[in-house]
């Protein structure tokens, strides 16, 4: 297993009439070239995080003291894109050569399985989730991205935690078909925010209920221009069922064409109840709910974050984590972020080309 470069950047504090700045991160941290997707607060309190390191699928633990605790490289190239993790175990997914990639690591970092599943298209990859009784769920697509051509569709994988797999299913059609996260509700149906395109038009983003047992029972578009292309990329749902959808939408503002974020607010039913916009040059990657029940959006460029009422998507307030960040020119992407229990915000991506991680003080 080859070794990574680890590099810690020391951040020294200083007091500010600030405190949404580059002075407040507690500490930063990369490991080589590649990309940080999936960040997960674990029950001992650590971080999970997966990726690509590089071009290797890559996860590392790192306890609540930013020490890590093992480092994972698969021997195959691809990415992990999500992870699910217990005392005893870590699931990790993603793909390898355009095939969907799942393994099994022990708490010591050795590999207990590995698999892979191919589809009639290239897959880019795989969202995980889990039933809650050893039994999970993967789902793969190729990746949201306009200039995929020719058939791609879904492909839907049940296993176990022992790498058994119980059920497959796929989904193929004509142009590009792709979901970037999944979300479930307490009945067992999944969300997935979904990408479209026919060929000759512009990409729709869309948003998809199914069944536990894999049936479609409602997909919904999200007030599509077709002059104007789009992407839903991130969801989740609340304790009521309500569904947030975030994405990137284009948006022409002086004969320049720009991407968008916004965020789209649904009944579990699929009607819309509301749709806002927030940053230009830009894209709403993740959304979580801050301790105060507002919802907190992750732009991908610059980790901007905007915190919004769910009940009708009015902006409270913006978290900058950069002084110097202009999101139309930035190398720093964000794709994840989590509170920890001292209430910090831990921030995953990529900055400079490199896997990054960093943690940040809101106090």
């Amino acid at each position: 297993m080859r070794k990574l470069f680890v590099i810690i950047i020391p951040v020294i504090i200083f007091n500010s009439c600030s405190k949404k700045e580059d002075g407040d991160f507690l500490w930063e941290k990369t490991y080589g070239e590649g990309h940080a997707y999936y960040l997960e607060y674990s029950a001992d309190s650590g971080f999970v995080i997966c990726g690509q390191a590089e071009n290797y699928p890559f996860l590392v633990k790192l306890n609540k003291n930013n020490r890590s605790l093992l480092e994972y490289e698969s021997e195959r190239e691809g990415l992990f894109s999500s992870v699910w993790s217990d005392t005893s175990r870590f699931i990790a997914t993603g793909s390898s050569n355009g095939e969907m990639l799942l393994t099994g690591i022990d708490k010591e970092g050795n590999m207990l399985w590995d698999t892979l599943i191919s589809a009639s298209f290239t897959l880019g990859i795989t969202n995980l989730s889990c039933y809650g009784n050893g039994d999970f769920l993967a789902v793969a697509t190729s990746v949201p991205d306009s200039t995929v051509s020719g058939n791609t569709g879904i492909l839907f994988v049940k296993f176990d935690t022992a790498g058994q797999i119980t059920e497959k299913k796929e989904i193929t059609e004509t142009g590009l078909l792709s979901v970037n996260s999944i979300t479930s509700d307490e009945s067992g149906n999944i969300f997935l925010p979904v990408t479209r395109r026919i060929p000759g038009n512009k990409t729709k983003a869309n948003v998809a209920k199914y069944t536990a047992d894999l049936n479609k029972l409602w997909e919904t578009e999200l007030f599509n221009n077709p002059d104007f292309g789009a992407a839903s990329l991130g969801i989740i749902i609340d304790s009521d069922g309500t569904v947030f959808v975030s994405g990137n939408t284009e948006l022409l503002t002086e004969e320049e064409l720009l991407d968008n974020s916004f965020v789209v607010s649904l009944s579990s039913s699929g009607t819309v109840n509301w749709k806002k916009y927030y940053e230009k040059s830009n894209t709403g990657i993740d959304m979580m709910f801050d301790e105060n029940g507002l919802l907190m959006v992750l732009n991908r460029n610059c980790f901007i974050v905007n915190l919004v009422s769910p009940e009708d998507g009015t902006e409270t307030d913006r978290l900058r984590m950069f002084d110097i960040c202009d999101p139309s020119v930035t190398d720093a992407f964000g794709e994840d972020f989590v509170f920890t229990s001292e209430g910090n915000l831990m921030i995953a991506g990529s900055r400079g080309g490199n896997f990054y991680l960093a943690l940040k003080s809101l106090l």
